[in-house]
């Protein structure tokens, strides 16, 4: 399946994540703020990178403005997952791919990544 950078600073709110991406079959790797998401997602290169807004050491928004702006990894899929009440506005401003509030319910999450990684096939299969 795919490679799945978690980026979530609450470390029960991450292995829960990775509990269920695993149990979906994906790898997933881990980072607990912005900008060890951003070291991770240069080094390691996901498919698809699940990123919270709201971290200290580097927000959300900081790090998907970051990705957004730098060529290696402006075309990797990212939603956006975060307990912010604006979480739907803030995540199509910044240039992400989709968005899930929190708490998550692993049928959306599933749902979700499953679109976003065929969306990311279907365009790199046809470029």
């Amino acid at each position: 399946m795919a490679k799945i950078l978690v980026v979530e600073d609450i470390p029960d709110t991450r292995q829960m994540m990775v509990d269920l991406l695993e149990n979906l079959g994906h790898a997933v790797i881990e980072a607990r703020d912005g900008l060890e998401g951003v070291r991770v997602a240069l080094s390691d290169r996901p498919d698809l990178i699940l990123l919270d807004l709201m971290m200290p050491t580097a927000s959300g928004d900081s790090a998907l403005s970051f990705m957004r702006g730098t060529p290696s990894l402006n075309n990797i899929p990212i939603v956006v997952v975060s307990a912010h009440p604006d979480v739907e506005q803030i995540a199509t401003q910044l240039g992400a791919d989709s968005w899930l509030a929190k708490p998550i319910k692993y049928d959306e999450l599933r749902r979700c990544i499953n679109q976003m990684l065929s969306q990311s096939s279907a365009s790199s299969s046809s470029g």
